[in-house]
């Protein structure tokens, strides 16, 4: 199913809405806003004043971000906010896929099929100007907002031309976005004895941890479901608190880490050590701008399943740490800081069996927590 959207006129009354629920609530941003509004963020910063759409030539946009110096990429999902600075380096960008490869920067990974729509939103009414070009899906959710940070006339101007130049490319006075069932919550697929099988036997066999999502593609399992499934001494499920733990261990042995956060359409890749951990409520978050120009913002708290997983490769085994929200969705995952062809970090390995001694969850009193099974 399909709705159609206005973008020659402004819904100056949702605007409204919005602005009447952020005066209750400072900190209600717009994800969160067109949550509760029940209308898509696309939907809702289109009614913006300051916003203009753009069309949906992103590759077109996302080439010419190189020639703009230092941006900052936000890249959130239900409970995480990723935010980077730095430059376009090495972009790559398929029919499909995408890279931008830049350990240390601005490390992305495109899922370009799911790029549809972009919105440029110059907000001239704060002390500070903001300048930023937002990506939207199929279905008007967010996947990167992306902000000048060079605010000299000339790349201001540069950036006003950019957008100019895609705006005239647009020729329809209304979009069609998809209108989706709300997903369900997360269920347990269980394995037949045949399918456990290969399971086992296609996890211990990988040489490389890129196989994993063709076996579980094959076997049609969810990520959640597969950990709870595979091979012993492969997973085990923590207790939330394991999260503040492992960022914890690794500032203080200054371990360095890669910490992935995605949604529908990109996931972005933050490589290096932690120094400045603060929780807020229910958000527990990394606050290292001065450091290496990193923001994490993770609502630990909301996780429904955390796990350590160990896959093997030609360099040895691999661990992450990873969270699930309620639906099974993958929220984040953590890796310590490895090149391929290197064995991972001895440090990184004394963290997470650490965790795993700690906050492993195996008794039956914080077993029967987990949602119930649902046979395949």
């Amino acid at each position: 199913m399909t709705k159609s959207v206005a973008i020659s006129q402004k819904d100056a009354a949702l605007w409204q809405r919005y602005q009447d629920q952020k005066a209750a609530s400072p900190m209600l941003f717009p994800t969160e806003g067109a949550k509760a509004l029940g209308v898509s963020e696309l939907e809702l910063l289109l009614a913006a004043p300051f916003s203009h759409y753009i069309g949906s030539d992103c590759k077109a946009v996302l080439k010419q971000f190189k020639d703009f110096g230092e941006v900052e990429s936000i890249v959130r999902n239900e409970l995480a906010v990723h935010e980077k600075t730095a430059a376009y380096h090495n972009l790559k960008l398929g029919d499909k896929m995408g890279i931008a490869l830049n350990v240390g920067g601005l490390d992305l990974r495109f899922f370009m099929w799911r790029w549809k729509h972009m919105l440029a939103v110059n907000d001239l009414s704060r002390d500070k100007p903001s300048y930023s070009i937002q990506f939207f899906d199929e279905s008007g959710a967010a996947i990167d907002k992306v902000y000048l940070r060079d605010l000299s006339d000339d790349a201001i101007s540069r950036w006003q031309e950019m957008i100019a130049e895609q705006e005239k490319s647009v020729s329809v006075d209304s979009i069609e976005l998809e209108v989706t069932d709300a997903p369900k919550e997360w269920q347990l697929k269980t394995l037949d004895d045949a399918a456990q099988s290969e399971l086992e036997k296609g996890w211990l066999a990988m040489k490389d941890v890129h196989e994993f999502h063709g076996l579980l593609q094959k076997l049609k399992v969810d990520r959640a479901s597969s950990y709870a499934q595979a091979p012993e001494g492969m997973t085990a499920q923590l207790e939330m608190a394991a999260v503040e733990a492992m960022f914890e261990k690794a500032r203080d042995i200054e371990c360095p880490i890669m910490t992935f956060v995605g949604n529908s359409g990109l996931v972005q890749i933050q490589t290096g050590t932690v120094k400045t951990l603060k929780r807020m409520g229910d958000w527990f978050n990394i606050l290292d701008k001065n450091h290496n120009n990193f923001t994490l913002h993770l609502k630990d708290k909301a996780l429904a399943q955390v796990w350590c997983v160990k896959r093997p490769t030609v360099d040895g085994i691999v661990t992450c740490i990873e969270g699930f929200d309620d639906k099974g969705v993958s929220i984040f995952s953590v890796f310590g800081q490895r090149r391929e062809g290197n064995a991972e970090l001895e440090a990184w390995q004394n963290i997470t069996q650490d965790l795993v001694a700690k906050f492993a969850i195996n008794n039956a009193v914080e077993s029967a927590k987990l949602p119930k099974a649902a046979n395949a």
